[in-house]
C-alpha cells in the first residue's frame, strides 16, 4: 500500500471516528470512547502494539495538553513520552514527532506508518481526552520554530 493511499485511509478512519462520537454526544451517550468496530479498524491500520501503547498514553496518569489560540483552534500537543519528564511536541495534521521510534520505526525502517505519540495526539483530539491550554499566537510562532531548529539538531 503506497504512502498516499495508507494517509488516505487514516484521514478517512479518523473522520468517521469523529463523527461518530459526535453523533454519540448529540444523542446524549456521555461516554467518547471508541467502540469495537473503531478499535479494530485502528488496528487493522496500526498494528495492536503501536494502538495499546498509543491508547495508554491517551488514558495514562499525565493528560495530554493542547495547546489552543485565541480562536480554539489547537497549534500543537505536548505528548507524554515513556521517559519520565520527557514531553513531544506534535502538530495536528503533520505525521511527525521528534522521538526515536518516529526515527527508526517510520523514516529509517519504514516498518510503521506514525509512533505512538502522533497517533495518541490525534486519539485524544477526536475522544477529547486533553487538558486545554491557551496560547497566544506570537507565542505559537517562537515555539514552532524553536520545535524544527531542536529537530535539524
Amino acid at each position: 500500500m503506497s504512502s498516499f493511499m495508507l494517509f488516505d485511509a487514516v484521514e478517512c478512519l479518523f473522520r468517521r471516528i469523529s463523527q461518530s462520537i459526535r453523533a454519540n454526544q448529540q444523542a446524549s451517550v456521555e461516554s467518547a470512547d471508541l467502540d469495537k468496530s473503531h478499535l479494530l479498524e485502528l488496528e487493522s491500520l496500526f498494528g495492536q502494539a503501536l494502538l495499546s501503547r498509543a491508547i495508554g498514553i491517551v488514558y495514562g496518569k499525565q493528560p495530554i495538553t493542547a495547546y489552543c489560540n485565541s480562536d480554539g483552534q489547537c497549534s500543537f500537543l505536548d505528548v507524554p513520552g515513556s521517559k519520565y519528564g520527557t514531553v513531544y511536541k506534535v502538530f495536528p495534521g503533520i505525521n511527525f514527532c521528534a522521538c526515536e521510534s518516529f526515527r527508526d520505526w517510520v523514516l529509517k525502517q519504514k516498518r510503521q506508518p506514525t509512533c505512538k505519540h502522533v497517533l495518541a495526539a490525534r486519539l485524544a483530539l477526536i475522544l477529547r481526552r486533553i487538558k486545554d491550554e491557551p496560547l497566544a499566537t506570537n507565542n505559537c510562532l517562537g515555539l514552532k520554530q524553536q520545535f524544527v531548529e531542536d529537530c535539524m539538531k
